[in-house]
């Protein structure tokens, strides 16, 4: 009998190691939760939605205080203010699901990008428009008070300020901005921590799902697409006419500053758990774990975006390398997260792009 209770035994030890190995489950057994969702919503998402809406009540503050008394002192104030909000928008852009899509807190109409000034005359000369309807969204959000606020220098913008509509249709960018953010915080305080921690799994619907190609989607789409791609002329493998007046932050030049808080956030967010179900799938990459191999090219990215012209617009105007080398390094962070990354942590990436990545 010995001989088979010690085959049973290796048995036993051989299935219970190949359940532990390649899985990247950092499930509790006992309660059923998992870590690395409360490290994430504790820590990282509920935080930046915080500082999104306290940034959005300054800003609120400095655009009625312009709209009252218009002046050198008084734009600067709403300008920097304006500035802290949009880097703030840059740590939650990651989370467009739950609470932040039901409150249309989306990119699509926060930061939708470049922004149609047409629409945007047309509202302050006296069309009816509502700022958060649907035929608006290329008006509203952060382009829209980036121009409003930078495109015409300080003496223009200041003159241009002592219209009503100006001032009516800043103070409704503002007031919206303002009240999303708020709903946003008071969801996932009041219900929407809990309903996120208790959806374990990888399955559809499972935060880490929802979350991973939010995440992924972010990157990919937005930032490497959107905030480089098409400026610079690439889309995939399409070669499109540059565009230097389509990247973020346009008017305002500060889409070095979003970029750099950006990647900053992409950071935190993966090192705030995510990194813990890659390292525990003990996926490789090249010979090195996974894990070394995606924090290293965080890292690459970060250092090139550091090191973009300033503005952005007038580097790719001028042809700038630092700006198709940090598009190189892009790319490539792009394949580990959206291929490397999400298969390691066993979700699937089901949103559509036409890329060509």
């Amino acid at each position: 009998m010995k001989p088979y209770k010690l085959l049973t035994l290796c048995v036993l030890v051989a299935l219970f190691s190949c359940g532990k190995s390649d899985s990247g489950d950092t499930t509790n057994p006992t309660t059923g939760t998992d870590s690395v969702l409360i490290s994430l919503s504790t820590d990282v998402i509920l935080p930046s939605y915080k500082q999104l809406s306290a940034s959005a009540v300054t800003l609120d503050a400095a655009v009625t205080a312009f709209n009252t008394d218009p002046s050198t002192t008084t734009l600067t104030t709403v300008q920097t203010a304006f500035t802290e909000a949009y880097k703030s928008w840059a740590a939650c852009s990651e989370f467009e699901f739950g609470p932040a899509a039901d409150a249309f807190l989306t990119t699509h109409f926060t930061n939708a990008f470049p922004t149609d000034t047409n629409i945007i005359k047309n509202n302050i000369g006296g069309d009816t428009y509502s700022i958060d309807g649907l035929g608006n969204y290329a008006a509203q959000g952060f382009p829209a008070m980036d121009y409003l606020l930078f495109a015409y220098g300080t003496d223009a913008t200041l003159a241009r300020f002592n219209s009503t509509g100006a001032k009516s249709y800043l103070a409704a960018l503002s007031a919206s901005l303002k009240t999303k953010s708020a709903a946003v915080v008071t969801a996932w305080t009041n219900t929407y921590l809990t309903t996120f921690q208790n959806a374990t799994g990888v399955n559809s619907g499972s935060s880490l799902s929802l979350l991973g190609n939010s995440y992924v989607q972010d990157f990919d789409v937005n930032l490497q697409n959107y905030k480089i791609g098409i400026p610079i002329g690439v889309y995939g493998p399409t070669v499109l006419p540059k565009a230097p007046a389509k990247v973020e932050g346009y008017y305002g030049g500060l889409s070095d500053q979003l970029l750099v808080a950006q990647i900053q956030a992409i950071k935190n967010i993966y090192l705030h758990g995510i990194d813990k179900k890659v390292i525990a799938s003990k996926a490789q990459y090249n010979g090195g774990s996974l894990n070394d191999a995606i924090v290293s090219q965080m890292n690459a990215v970060l250092s090139k975006f550091q090191a973009l012209p300033d503005p952005l617009s007038a580097g790719i105007e001028n042809n700038s390398t630092d700006i198709t080398d940090a598009f190189t390094e892009v790319r490539k962070l792009t394949v580990l997260l959206k291929a490397d990354m999400s298969s390691a942590i066993g979700i699937k990436i089901s949103f559509q792009d036409d890329d060509g990545d």
